[in-house]
């Protein structure tokens, strides 16, 4: 199996950076105050979200929409499929508890088996295109549609395209989602990831700054590591080498830092019957066959994006990742003189080779898996000049 690590290094100058914020922030909020103007550096509120595909009209939607409400979301999305049949009512009765407002979906497979279909969930969601985007506090979100055309020159792709260049340029934009049907990437099971997709848009993805990718159609819930395309073997993509180091580093949270690539989570289980998993990708951090939904929210003053799958099964979480803001602009490659950090990677690669370990143990990760990933800390220590 084919696997390439980059070495993303981001030296961390706290004391520089927070007497600098400190005194950028107090001098402005005074010179501000005195001029009697709003304060740009005002706190961003938390904010969260739910997202899941895939319902149907039975009792698991119910249990998963009914989950959902409880946490009192600010905003829904749908990631397609929602009744299975050819009128969209039982699944607006099932959703009404939620203001339509707040219900932000894209559109599956399943929404074109009748005419009227698409119209319905498009008028009850007051959409006028089945691809668009939005703000909501310092988050961008994305609603594209894989079920229209999307290839390059396509009116899809010119939106897309023209809408991440835009957004990257918006100071007040810390986050990008993007959520549509099909997957890129997906473990084995009923359905296999959508290649032309992937091999347009994941690219475009990375290089536009998108931290977390939502996906449907598979009926499982599976969370990606950070991903880079790999143009070489575009079905084997890159896990960066940061990433693997910030695995399991806290043990009660998994830890990334934006800018390693998006990460790719698959939400297809609203109620829908669920699709085995035949295995586990390596790509593949997390994978479950149960109903629920991701919650994902803002923290920190919106410098943090964490995600959380609640289980229908006793609604607790199964599944949670945090992606952090960079602290710094500075990429290092291999070439560079790493001597300063050897001691923080090494000790950061002899953490995630016990944490290797104690996932074996646990039955977290198959013994192939677990020699892979180990197999390939060791060649990082050895280019880190951690073993000889």
């Amino acid at each position: 199996m084919y696997l390439k690590f980059k070495l993303n290094l981001r030296p961390i100058y706290f004391v520089t950076l927070f007497v600098g914020y400190y005194f950028l922030f107090f001098n402005q909020t005074n010179v501000l105050a005195e001029n009697g103007q709003q304060n740009p550096f005002s706190a961003i509120a938390d904010y969260n979200i739910v997202a899941v595909g895939d319902f149907s009209c039975n009792e698991d939607a119910k249990k998963t929409v009914l989950n959902m409400i409880n946490i009192d979301p600010e905003l829904l999305l749908g990631l397609g499929d929602y009744s299975y049949e050819t009128s969209a009512k039982c699944w607006k009765d099932i959703v009404g508890g939620i203001d339509s407002q707040k219900i932000k979906i894209s559109f599956g497979n399943h929404e074109f088996e009748d005419e009227s279909l698409l119209k319905q969930y498009m008028d009850y969601t007051n959409l006028d295109n089945q691809y668009y985007s939005f703000d909501r506090n310092n988050v961008h979100f994305i609603s594209m549609a894989t079920e229209v055309p999307y290839e390059q020159g396509s009116e899809q792709f010119e939106f897309v395209k023209h809408d991440l260049m835009k957004t990257k340029t918006n100071s007040s934009i810390d986050w990008i989602i993007v959520y549509y049907h099909q997957p890129m990437y997906t473990s084995k099971t009923i359905h296999e990831g959508l290649e032309s997709l992937r091999d347009l848009y994941h690219s475009l993805f990375h290089e536009y700054g998108v931290d977390l990718v939502l996906q449907g159609h598979v009926h499982n819930y599976q969370r990606t590591y950070p991903l880079i395309y790999n143009s070489e073997n575009p079905s084997n993509p890159t896990i960066t080498q940061s990433a693997i180091l910030d695995f399991r580093n806290n043990e009660e949270n998994i830890v990334y830092e934006e800018d390693e690539g998006p990460v790719f989570a698959i939400v297809g289980t609203g109620g829908r019957e669920l699709h085995g998993l035949d295995d586990q990708a390596y790509f593949t951090a997390t994978q479950l066959e149960e109903h629920g939904f991701l919650e994902v929210k803002t923290i920190n003053n919106g410098k943090s994006l964490v995600g959380q799958f609640y289980s229908n099964n006793g609604n607790i979480i199964k599944d949670k990742f945090i992606i952090e803001k960079s602290t710094s602009t500075v990429n290092r490659t291999l070439d560079d003189d790493v001597s300063t950090n050897n001691l923080v990677i090494c000790d950061k690669l002899i953490s995630f080779g016990h944490s290797l370990l104690n996932e074996w143990e646990q039955g977290h990760l198959t013994g192939e898996q677990a020699l892979l990933l180990g197999e390939h800390a060791k060649i990082l220590m050895t280019e880190s000049r951690c073993i000889n």
